[in-house]
């Protein structure tokens, strides 16, 4: 008998021989730091060179401890800023105080903080970087914001003066929503310091005449509102927000360089630059420090590229400010970014799209199995189910055609669910949080595999990562996305793949100098799904992420056989022939339920290897001469050893209740009462039983129920005995106890398939 395991990092509480490893994963909606504002509808579009930083480091934290007696802080107190921030040279990795950082910066002309936008310590840092620079540069500091266009320049001035209250200033000079968290502090410093302050970005008003009247308005603007000349940016730079933008470049318009210079991207980088260049004409002596979206600044490109232009002999500095849950551990880029990279604690975030949020830890459970006395390096198989399913589906579904021969880590879904059915499930993202849900997986998967290397004999060179329907979707995006594992993807039949194209590619120039690991990804995939998976892999091909695309097979029979033979390939294992069955027999799916079309599959593997055949899983009566129909009816006999009767999940043991449909008779209800009386349940576990209940009459469901109330057994695991129920019957079931559901814990499961 070899090992299973249910799996992550650290041991969480067992069941049988199962064990379950939790890793954790951020559940922070956001998930990349980098913000490219291409257009405001499309401002939190992410970048991955830095976004990777962030999704480097464990995504748990320790919680500070309350105050003790005696302390000023506040129980709702966030860290100190040297607590909450690790600093470090942005070209060597360096690691600075918090103090030796601000004393570098204040040697400069130009300081460019680049931000996440609504991260509440990336602000923190941000107003300690503006104290910090008031004090060594005595004042003598110009603070330029991104945050507020050059035509409210006059209504900003008149607030620090004084000569206008902040309901008026606010009503003039449209903040963004989240002013009142991000950046009222320092505007609030200036004030009371008396301080200047430029507003340096593009006014809309502007923006909006430019791109329906041409550039000719520009001529006649007012002169504080425009730059006095617009420099054209680099092709990397665009290279890079094409990437960045690459499933939406369609909607984008013309990306000729004509258009490009006046486009919105270089209004808002030629008018910062610019406005940044014109503060230091005006108050010599003074250092510049201008707050921008990270993108702006990033490579030294952008707001900063234009400024450079205009000041070539000015000293420049650039900051980029990364939010992460653990700063201690988190490291620069084999490709710079910046002069300096503060990593930021991600402990909350301001309003976004309506939405506040705070960043807490997850788990991602795994279940593992390991052959029998494994000594020499497996191979590893780590498995991602489709939407509805659960990692016990995916272990039951690969371990007895590889088990012997690989180590398989089976993944839970990201977000339980209960489905329509009642039976558990999960799904692997939400459409709307989909970036931050794969940076997730991808960390995740990587610390599922460096957890499995660390303690298990795997063989570094044969891993594949593979998933099937949505499943297939993460795998083949974890792979892409990762720069540690060195892994074979297998895409079986991919779902919800629109948004993949949302991820920018990671592109060969901001990966280092270093050996990038091996990688590659087969994609096997419905014909009408092929135009998009080969548009999307010959853009993996020009990045020199090798790859693969075939068709899945029409042949039913064949059906189980072309993903096996693709794992097989992926792991480097033999392969395994496929043979004409004799007989064509199949197992007709009518319904639309996913759970019994799943278990259908695991019937015809298990029937199939016992009767040395192939079985066919259809949702249409064959063409095929001669197919033969089998039934996929639940028979007593079957499960009078008790081995494939479903446990009441619990600590502390539970009740399993078999639900009888109203068609069975009478002998073959004796029959399941029999089981019943013997009890195969309790033989396995004294802290479980089984109930058999009929549908109507004296052993009705509720009168079951009621026994077990009286009998102070409360968790209960109910069951109909059919092979897979569909949701209407299930909800009857469930409606049927209502009144008593709040005195028990009920957990359901939609039949007895696939079970063993």
């Amino acid at each position: 008998m070899s090992p299973s395991f249910i799996g992550a990092a650290s041991f969480s509480g067992s069941t049988g021989s199962q064990r379950s490893f939790p890793v954790s994963c951020s559940s922070d909606r956001r998930g990349y730091p980098e913000v490219l504002e291409v257009t405001r509808r499309y401002a939190w579009i992410l970048w991955i060179p830095l976004w990777s930083l962030a999704c480097r480091t464990p995504t748990s934290f320790s919680q500070p401890g309350r105050p003790g007696a005696g302390s000023s802080r506040s129980p709702w107190s966030a860290p100190d800023l040297e607590r909450a921030t690790t600093v470090r040279n942005g070209r060597t990795g360096e690691l600075l105080t918090f103090t030796a950082f601000l004393d570098e910066l204040a040697q400069a002309d130009a300081v460019f903080l680049g931000e996440t936008h609504i991260d509440e310590t990336t602000h923190r840092v941000e107003l300690g970087v503006y104290e910090g620079l008031w004090t060594r540069r005595r004042g003598q500091v110009v603070l330029g914001l991104e945050m507020f266009e050059r035509d409210v320049q006059g209504a900003l001035d008149a607030y620090l003066t004084g000569e206008s209250s902040e309901e008026t200033f606010l009503a003039q000079t449209r903040p963004w929503r989240n002013y009142p968290t991000a950046y009222r502090p320092m505007i609030e410093h200036a004030r009371r310091e008396g301080g200047v302050v430029i507003a340096s970005n593009f006014p809309r008003s502007l923006r909006v005449r430019v791109s329906r009247e041409g550039t000719g308005v520009l001529e006649d603007a007012d002169e504080e509102l425009v730059p006095d000349l617009f420099l054209a940016n680099t092709v990397e730079y665009w290279k890079r927000v094409d990437n960045a933008v690459r499933g939406h470049l369609a909607m984008m318009g013309s990306n000729n360089d004509d258009k490009r210079l006046y486009s919105t991207q270089s209004l808002w980088d030629n008018s910062m630059g610019d406005a940044c260049s014109n503060a230091l004409d005006d108050h010599p002596g003074h250092l510049v420090l201008h707050v921008n979206g990270g993108f702006h600044s990033a490579y030294w490109d952008g707001t900063v590229r234009q400024f450079q232009m205009r000041k070539p002999r000015a000293s420049v500095r650039t900051v980029a400010i990364v939010p992460t849950p653990h700063p201690g551990v988190a490291d620069v880029s084999e490709v710079p970014v910046a002069d300096y990279v503060v990593f930021a604690e991600d402990r909350a975030s301001d309003v976004n799209e309506g939405k506040f949020a705070v960043t807490v830890s997850r788990s991602l459970e795994y279940r593992l199995h390991l052959p029998e006395n494994a000594q020499k390096p497996l191979p590893l198989l780590i498995w991602l189910s489709d939407d509805g399913m659960t990692a016990e589906d995916g272990m039951d579904l690969w371990k007895k055609r590889l088990g012997e021969e690989v180590a398989i880590a089976a993944v839970e879904p990201l977000y339980p669910q209960i489905q329509a059915d009642l039976g558990t499930g999960g799904r692997w993202f939400q459409a709307n949080t989909f970036a931050s849900d794969m940076g997730a997986l991808r960390d995740g998967v990587e610390r599922i595999w460096g957890f499995l290397m660390r303690h298990y004999p795997i063989d570094s060179r044969r891993i594949c990562l593979a998933g099937e329907g949505t499943g297939a979707t993460v795998a083949a995006l974890a792979a892409l996305m990762t720069d540690r594992m060195s892994v074979h993807a297998v895409a079986l039949s991919p779902r919800h793949f629109a948004k993949v194209k949302d991820i920018p590619l990671p592109l060969a120039e901001y990966r280092g100098a270093g050996e990038n690991p091996p990688k590659f990804l087969s994609v096997i995939a419905p014909r009408e799904d092929h135009d998009w998976w080969k548009s999307e892999l010959d853009q993996y091909s020009a990045i020199g992420f090798g790859n693969a695309l075939s068709q899945t097979t029409m042949d039913p029979w064949q059906a189980e056989y072309q993903p096996e033979r693709a794992l097989r390939d992926a792991l480097g294992l033999d392969g395994r022939p496929y043979s004409e069955p004799d007989r064509r027999l199949y197992f007709l799916i009518v319904g639309d339920s996913s759970r019994e079309r799943y278990w259908a599959r695991l019937e015809a593997l298990n029937r199939g290897a016992m009767e040395e055949t192939v079985i066919a899983v259809v949702d249409t009566k064959p063409d095929a001469s001669g197919a033969l129909p089998l039934s996929l009816d639940i028979r007593p006999e079957n499960f009078a050893k008790g081995e494939a009767l479903p446990m009441c999940p619990g600590p502390f043991g539970g009740t399993t209740v078999l639900v009888l449909p109203a068609q069975v008779d009478e002998s073959e209800t004796a029959e399941w009462l029999a089981i019943e009386s013997d009890d195969p349940i309790k033989k396995r576990s004294r802290f479980h039983r089984l109930r058999v209940a009929t549908t109507g009459g004296e052993r009705d469901l509720k009168q079951v129920v009621a026994q077990l109330k009286s009998e102070g057994r409360k968790n209960l695991l109910i069951v109909p005995a059919t092979f897979c129920a569909d949701a209407m019957t299930m909800r009857a079931l469930s409606r049927s106890l209502d009144d008593v559901a709040n005195e028990f814990t009920i957990h359901w499961r939609p039949g007895l398939g696939g079970r063993n």
